[in-house]
């Protein structure tokens, strides 16, 4: 949901069916007259713009091309290095095999996360100049290794392009000539401007899904509602809700240590019940309500979180200047809600303050722990979240 993990897994918003039809290679939504959804559409010259990797299904182990009577198009925005996006590829294909040509499935990169990103994104669309694209594209997720670490070296992408039985010479040149580092990056543009902060995000009919499904159940309903023209209501989980998301505060390039025992929760005295720090751990909160705010978070720790200062609990401000500045991003993107944004499950969030132009920030970002997955077991291949001491009020899943 990376962070992107950004990345971000619960349940989803409204959606309704619209008619797709195609004219000059793009996609387009018609209105059917049903009753518009809950939440913005965005255009799909940004979602599907000309040159979209497409596919309508996958049968006997290949992919489909486009279909013009697919009933609807689903737009996944990914990083090839989000392990949340690896954990949920094998659910869409899963999904378009089960409606192959019912469903016209859109992959964007929304690379983000470092430069191996750009590069497995760069490699994926040279694959498609082959058309191995989608053959491309799942051998990436099949062999994600850590971020940033060599993995997607360009030796290692032009070495999956021979193992997928690409021309070789072909393939290089294009990787090396960075013939589609442009197009990778206004990908990652396009994303921003239809509102996404983690990976994955997806897209029904041109409508954000704000929380994804947390189950391929969950997924093929919302999927087959949409096809049957009935606008789903997302159901809220007020109750038995366990999300996670992680933190950094810098002040100065100095780390705010959030395991200090005075910003612990401790049963039956929670300093919130909704959201909160427990088991000595500083840099993963724990969620067990919906539409909970970064400022009811912190102002539990009786700090203070505004987009024009940081105030500590023992009253030290640091505040906006010409010369200083605080920020705030989730899953590596600058994001200006501040104090009222909503933390999301898997989310990664880096609040510093410091220079405007803080030549620090790349590294702070990188130092946000990525534990939201395996505590909210969305990367069982990390292993198993070590047992927690729940802490929570009524209308939490803490309750027994």
């Amino acid at each position: 949901m990376k962070d992107i993990i950004r990345h971000n897994f619960v349940f989803i918003a409204g959606i309704i069916a619209t008619a797709v039809i195609i004219i000059g290679g793009v996609y387009l939504f018609g209105n059917n007259g049903s009753t518009k959804p809950n939440g913005k559409q965005i255009s799909n010259d940004i979602l599907v713009p000309k040159g979209s990797n497409i596919t309508s299904g996958i049968v006997n182990g290949k992919y489909l091309p486009a279909d013009s009577s697919a009933q609807l198009t689903l737009v996944e925005f990914g990083d090839y290095q989000c392990p949340a996006c690896g954990a949920y590829s094998p659910l869409t294909k899963q999904l378009i095999t089960e409606f192959s040509g019912k469903i016209n499935y859109v992959f964007r990169g929304f690379s983000f996360i470092g430069p191996e990103s750009l590069k497995s994104a760069e490699a994926a669309d040279c694959a498609s100049d082959q058309n191995k694209f989608w053959e491309y594209h799942d051998y990436l997720y099949t062999h994600q290794n850590g971020e940033n670490k060599g993995t997607f070296a360009d030796v290692n992408l032009k070495s999956f392009a021979n193992i997928l039985g690409m021309d070789s010479k072909t393939f290089d040149k294009c990787l090396d000539s960075g013939k589609y580092k442009n197009q990778v990056d206004n990908s990652t543009n396009d994303g921003k401007l239809a509102g996404v902060n983690s990976t994955p995000s997806f897209f029904i009919n041109g409508v954000k899904m704000e929380n994804i499904p947390g189950s391929y159940d969950e997924f093929k309903k919302l999927i087959q509602n949409a096809m049957n023209k009935s606008p789903i209501v997302q159901g809220t989980p007020t109750t038995a809700y366990h999300g996670h998301f992680d933190i950094k505060v810098y002040l100065n390039d100095t780390r705010v240590n959030l395991g200090l025992a005075k910003y612990q929760s401790k049963e039956p005295k929670e300093l919130d019940p909704y959201i909160h720090l427990h088991d000595g751990n500083g840099n993963l909160v724990h969620l067990h309500k919906t539409e909970t705010t970064l400022n009811q978070f912190f102002n539990s720790l009786k700090m203070n979180f505004t987009e024009n200062c940081f105030i500590l609990d023992g009253g030290k401000k640091s505040c906006n200047s010409e010369s200083s500045s605080l920020k705030m991003y989730v899953n590596g993107v600058a994001n200006t809600q501040y104090q009222n944004y909503v933390p999301q499950d898997l989310d990664r969030i880096l609040i510093s303050f410091g220079p405007v132009n803080d030549k620090n920030l790349t590294t702070q970002i990188n130092s946000v722990t990525d534990l939201s997955c395996i505590y909210s077991l969305r990367c069982p291949e990390r292993g198993k979240p070590p047992s927690e001491n729940c802490v929570g009020g009524v209308g939490t899943d803490c309750t027994d």
